[in-house]
């Protein structure tokens, strides 16, 4: 897997930035895959601790 990092620095005008606000949210469709949207704070560190915990770091 290829990763890239980005260095740019990016700057927007208070134009651009309510644009962004004002974007409507998109309904994400519910699907088997796992996310973790819809868990709650404690949840997702949770589930970040078990897949850290079953990865065998060397």
């Amino acid at each position: 897997m290829a990763t890239t990092a980005i260095t740019g620095k990016f700057v927007l005008n208070e134009d651009e930035v309510s644009q962004i606000l004002e974007t409507p949210r998109k309904k994400i469709r519910q699907t088997n895959a796992f996310n973790d949207l819809n868990l709650t704070k404690d949840e997702r560190i949770a589930h970040a601790a078990k897949i850290l915990k079953s990865n065998k770091w060397k």
